[in-house]
This record gives structure tokens, C-alpha cells and sequence, in this order.
């Protein structure tokens, strides 16, 4: 198996797992940070919007109440979590919303099918990161937009010591990417920068051996960094930002 493939199949085993886990709800969920994103598209008419690695649903379900007269489309890895969607679209009457399943590559639609993608803290897990942002070039009408929201690394963690925390949990993580990398990827293929908001988070790492033991061994100025704490073998990444990027089609 390739490290694309490894990295997809780690990722579906964890989120069909955790994506309806309380604990793991209640860490994503944070009603500000989607009053942010809701406030990013103020202004603005899509037709079709594609929201990948879309979860639970959490921004496709205010994006189908607000853009009413759109068609969305929320595709993900997690089958079971995705016929839950459904579901519950179905139950809310949401007639502009439905969920897919995909194999974490290849986006199952044709060129030029949105306006608008949008992708909320899954970014991190994308395979082959130059593929997807080709991809979304591809899957957008000229002037089209995509929103990406994800946790980003710190300029001066040269270390990548954020990204040996996350891959402890095995759920695919790739890599949080930092501003000028970001901004490298989008607008070295095909893209302008349109807007950018900062917010923050902060979340537990379970109170396991290895997250001591990296914890012991990170040095105090990447500490810093991210504001990294340890309280009763409980490691905490107390401060790290979320950025908030839209990126226009050339």
C-alpha cells in the first residue's frame, strides 16, 4: 500500500470511529468560529458548493439554510457518518443538500461544477496536498472561490514538532500548514489571495505515553510556540491559530 493510500485508510478507520464521539464533538464544534466562516461568504450568491472532508455536516448544514437557493454537496471518507447525513438532511427537508462518499483522491465531479469549495479543519489530512489544490482549480468556474479553514504551524516551528504531536493519534494526519505555505500552494497554481481572518483554538492530547514523551523532549522555545502545557499527563496545545483563507480562480 503507498503512503497516499496508508494515510486515507488510517484517516477512514479513525473518523468513521470519532466523528460521532462526544468529547471529539465538542473539541470541533465552536459556534464562533462559524460565525466567522459564515461571516467570510456575507455578500455573496453560489450556485454550487462543494464542502470536502465535510464530517458531520457542521458547516454543510448552515450553508444549505443560508444558501437556500444553492445546490451542496458534502462528500467525505467516513461512509457510515455520510449516510447519517442523508439522514438527517432528509429529516430537516434540506432538498439543496446531499452527502456522498469518495476514496480521498480523485473529487467525484466534473470541471467547472462549483463556485464556491469550502473545507473546514480537514485540510491537514489531504494526500498528495499539489493534486488536491489542482483539483479544486479544476472543479471551479473561473472566479470561484475556495474557503480554507485549518489549524496552521507556527513560522518559527522549524521543527515540526506541532505535527509529531498530531500523528500520534494515527487518524491521517499529514501536516498543518503555515501561512507562506499556504499562500505558496493556492497562488502558485492558478489562484489569487482574496481574504484572510485569524481565530484560535486550543485541545487535550490524551494522557498517553507518547505525548509524554514528546512533551519531555520538546524544547521550551517550541513550547512557546503553541503555548504547550502539561497538566496531570494531560498535554495541552493551548494556542494555535486557525486560518481563515479565500483563495479566487484566476
Amino acid at each position: 500500500m503507498n503512503k497516499d493510500l496508508e494515510n486515507i485508510e488510517q484517516a477512514k478507520k479513525s473518523f468513521d470511529h470519532i466523528l460521532n464521539n462526544k468529547k471529539y464533538a465538542a473539541i470541533i464544534k465552536d459556534d464562533k468560529h462559524l460565525s466567522i466562516l459564515m461571516h467570510l461568504l456575507e455578500n455573496s450568491n453560489f450556485q454550487k458548493i462543494l464542502d470536502i472532508g465535510t464530517g458531520t455536516g457542521y458547516l454543510a448544514f448552515p450553508l444549505a439554510e443560508k444558501f437556500s437557493e444553492s445546490t451542496i454537496y458534502g462528500i467525505d471518507i467516513a461512509e457510515t457518518t455520510i449516510e447519517k447525513n442523508n439522514k438527517l438532511a432528509k429529516e430537516k427537508g434540506f432538498s439543496n443538500l446531499t452527502f456522498q462518499s469518495f476514496d480521498g483522491l480523485k473529487y467525484p465531479f466534473s470541471k467547472e461544477s462549483f463556485d464556491l469549495i469550502v473545507t473546514r479543519y480537514a485540510f491537514h489530512h489531504f494526500p498528495n496536498i499539489m493534486d488536491a489544490v489542482c483539483q479544486m482549480n479544476s472543479l471551479l468556474v473561473k472566479g470561484g472561490k475556495v474557503l480554507i479553514s485549518d489549524p496552521m504551524k507556527n513560522e518559527k516551528d522549524t521543527n515540526g514538532i506541532i505535527d509529531e504531536y498530531m500523528k500520534v493519534k494515527k487518524d491521517g494526519h499529514i501536516h498543518f500548514y503555515s501561512k507562506n505555505e499556504l499562500d505558496e500552494l493556492f497562488l502558485h497554481n492558478g489562484f489569487t489571495k482574496e481574504k484572510q481572518i485569524f481565530n484560535n483554538m486550543k485541545f487535550p492530547f490524551a494522557p498517553i505515553p507518547e505525548y509524554i514523551e514528546i512533551y519531555n523532549k520538546t524544547s521550551e522555545e517550541d513550547k512557546l510556540l503553541y503555548a504547550i502545557e502539561n497538566e496531570n499527563n494531560i498535554i495541552w496545545i493551548k494556542q494555535i491559530n486557525v486560518g481563515n483563507t479565500i483563495f479566487v480562480k484566476m
